[in-house]
This record gives structure tokens, sequence and C-alpha cells, in this order.
């Protein structure tokens, strides 16, 4: 399933589609085609909708991402009308606004391509053909470049937004209706790894950290199951670890934004991910408990379900800790513990204990 960071790559792959100079400069326009049958009869724009885009003359101004979501920007060229009288009802636009978004979700198997570079997913085999199979979606530039979203498994979606501006005068994520329901993104979120907002939501959970990582509206966007796994395993902590502390909720946000912006740079730069990197090895034997894969340094990796996921850890470093308090009290429990051992360095009387 592609999650953040080749997400994050192919927002990339479709800045080349964005139109350059002014409005008055632009004399073409954006044309959207359906690849071949079958198609999505769910989760996607209707025939009529994609004619209306096609006739109102709209541009690619921006890509925007969030989370796993991405959003492209169409722009009307100025002096351009729709007729009203060719619309029916299964349109989600008229043709007539000025600003319409295009929202890609990729479901298990989304993935957007160009004639040059076709992304590879570990969930596909190699495919080097374009379009690649099960094609649903051609976006042609006026500036000569095109791009296709293709999903085998169709659990992907393409929604179409007609967008008022209240007053804006561009479009951020704060506006856009597929971003609102999402948590921050994981990466710009975990730029600072000293987030204190971030951190104070991760820790004293009773919730397993990644069933928290996993939730795209609770804390982060963007990580997925590999990003989680692989972020865990650099932090030494086990899926299923609640009540996380301080420490540790600091540590394993600075985990995510090193994994995150390494696997965006890889694969922007085409290269393989760091050979230290658990993703090598999780996906040897499919997932399944019994198999005997181990990680870089030689250690065996074993398969759990949590977070409702097939979950690759290493146990020798990543072991679960009982905690029936909070991390705050188990943090204040240790600092008393300290100052009376320190007492008993120094020779310093303890208090007594009032009657």
């Amino acid at each position: 399933m592609p999650e953040l960071p080749e997400v994050e790559h192919y927002r990339q792959i479709l800045l080349s589609l964005v139109s350059k100079g002014s409005k008055q400069q632009q004399k073409k326009s954006v044309q959207l085609e359906f690849g071949p049958p079958p198609l999505p009869t769910k989760r996607f724009p209707s025939q009529q909708t994609i004619r209306l885009i096609n006739e109102g003359n709209y541009n690619i101004t921006n890509v925007l991402r969030k989370g796993k979501v991405l959003c492209v920007v169409l722009e009307k060229r100025t002096g351009t009308t729709t007729d009203m009288a060719t619309i029916t009802e299964d349109a989600d636009i008229t043709g007539n606004e000025a600003t319409i978004l295009l929202t890609f979700h990729m479901g298990m198997t989304g993935r957007l391509s160009t004639p040059n570079h076709i992304p590879r997913l570990e969930s596909l085999s190699a495919e080097f053909s374009y379009p690649p199979p099960h094609t649903h979606l051609i976006i042609n530039s006026p500036n000569g470049q095109q791009a296709c979203f293709s999903d085998p498994r169709r659990f992907g979606s393409v929604f179409v937004h007609s967008f008022s501006f209240d007053g804006q005068s561009t479009v951020d994520e704060e506006c856009i209706p597929t971003f609102q329901e999402l948590a921050p993104d994981a990466l710009t979120a975990s730029i600072q790894a000293s987030n204190a907002d971030i951190v104070s939501k991760l820790i004293n959970q009773k919730k397993g950290i990644k069933a928290i990582l996993l939730d795209q509206r609770q804390v982060i966007s963007g990580v997925g199951n590999w990003v989680a796994d692989e972020v865990l395993y650099r932090s030494t902590l086990h899926p299923d670890q609640s009540f996380l502390t301080v420490s540790e909720a600091t540590k394993l946000l600075s985990e995510i934004q090193h994994v995150l912006s390494t696997a965006v740079k890889c694969l922007n730069d085409g290269e393989e991910f760091p050979e230290q990197w658990l993703f090598h090895c999780r996906w040897r034997g499919g997932g399944n408990s019994g198999t005997n894969s181990k990680d870089f340094y030689g250690k065996i990796i074993c398969f759990v379900k949590s977070g409702g996921r097939s979950s690759a850890i290493v146990p020798s470093v990543q072991k679960k800790v009982a905690r029936k308090v909070l991390a705050a009290d188990i943090g204040a429990t240790e600092c008393k513990k300290k100052k009376k051992k320190n007492a008993i360095k120094t020779g310093t009387p303890a208090k007594k204990r009032k009657r």
C-alpha cells in the first residue's frame, strides 16, 4: 500500500504537469480521459464531470499532499464559460467554477505514472509498460506532459470538489475537504522532534502505539504499515506498547521524521532505502509467522498482529513493558527514588513521615 513517502513521490511526478505562465498567457487547457475498461463505478468522477472539466478550460496550478492523500488544483482560464443547458444530474460540478479540486486516494495499489517513470510498489509485480494495466484516468497537460492513475485492486478513489475561496488568495490544506478530516501531516509535524503538541498526544495512551500511528485522524497522518514497523523498530518499541513516556514519544517522533524524509529522498533520487532498514527483510515469506527472516544485524524477525495489521518486529530489541500506571507517574516515581538514593549517599536524613 502506498504510504506517505510513495505519495509524496507521486506529488513530485504530478508537479511536471503544472502550467507555467499567467492565465492570460495559457492558450491550452488540461484534458482528462478514462483508461480502458473496467473502470471503478464508485468513488470516481462520472463521464459528465470529466467532460465539464475538459470543456471548462482548466489548468493545473498546484499539487498538494496531506498524509496519503493528493490534491490537484485546477484553475479556470480567464474568459471561458460552460453552457449550463448541457449539464446533467450526475455531474459534480458545473464547469464554471473558478477553481476545482481533484483529490486522489491511493487505496491498496493506486499509483501515478508517466511515460518515462513507472514507480515500483512492493504489493505489485514489476510492470514497465505504459500506461500500466488497470489505468483508470489519464491526465494530459497543455505543456505536453502526461500522467496516469492506475489501481489494479480498485480500492483507490478520485473525488472532484468545487472550491470557493471565501476571501482566501490561495488554496491550502486547511480549505480542502478531504484534508480537513486528517490529523497533521506526519512529515511536516515531525520536522521538529520536540514538537510538544504531538508528543503530548503520543504519551499516556492506553491504546497500543502502532494502532495510534495507523489511525490517520488521531495524532498524525501518512504513516502506514511498513513505515510504522520501521520507526517502531528503530525506536525499540513493541507495536502494542502503551503509556509511552515523554522520552519514548520524543524519540519516536524523531525516528518518524528520519524515516519519512530519508524515504522521500531515496524515491525521488531513484535509490534503494538504506540497507540497515527492516523494510528489506519484512517482505520475505509474505509476513507469515513461520518465516525465519533476520534483520541486517542477524536478529530474528517475528510477525505479530497489531493495530489490525501484520507487524514485523525483532523481539530481542522490541520488548513490551507492562505498565499499570501512567508514564508521567512512572517518571515521578523514578524521580523520588533518585532523590532518596542521593540522600543516602550524602548522609542527608530522609524526611520523617507525618503521623
